[in-house]
């Protein structure tokens, strides 16, 4: 019988992906990261999140923020 090793964290077609589990300092390091870029990988899991030490995020949250306001006074 022969053994597979499936990598954890990586790339698969451009797109990040970490299943390790998250300790404290790593979410800080990914999640705050002064002078980084908007989108940073996620913490756990595939894909991108947001940088909060970006001045964009700011941007993007209150854009986040109207969307959702303009849903619900719509509804």
């Amino acid at each position: 019988m022969t053994s597979h090793q499936y990598d954890i964290q990586g790339r698969f077609c451009g797109l990040p992906y970490d299943f390790r589990i998250p300790t404290w300092a790593k979410i800080a390091k990914r999640l705050y990261r002064p002078g980084g870029p908007l989108l940073v990988p996620r913490v756990f899991g595939a894909g991108w999140t947001v940088n909060v030490a970006h001045p964009g995020s700011k941007w993007l949250a209150g854009v986040a923020l109207v969307g959702a306001l303009c849903v619900a006074l719509a509804s």
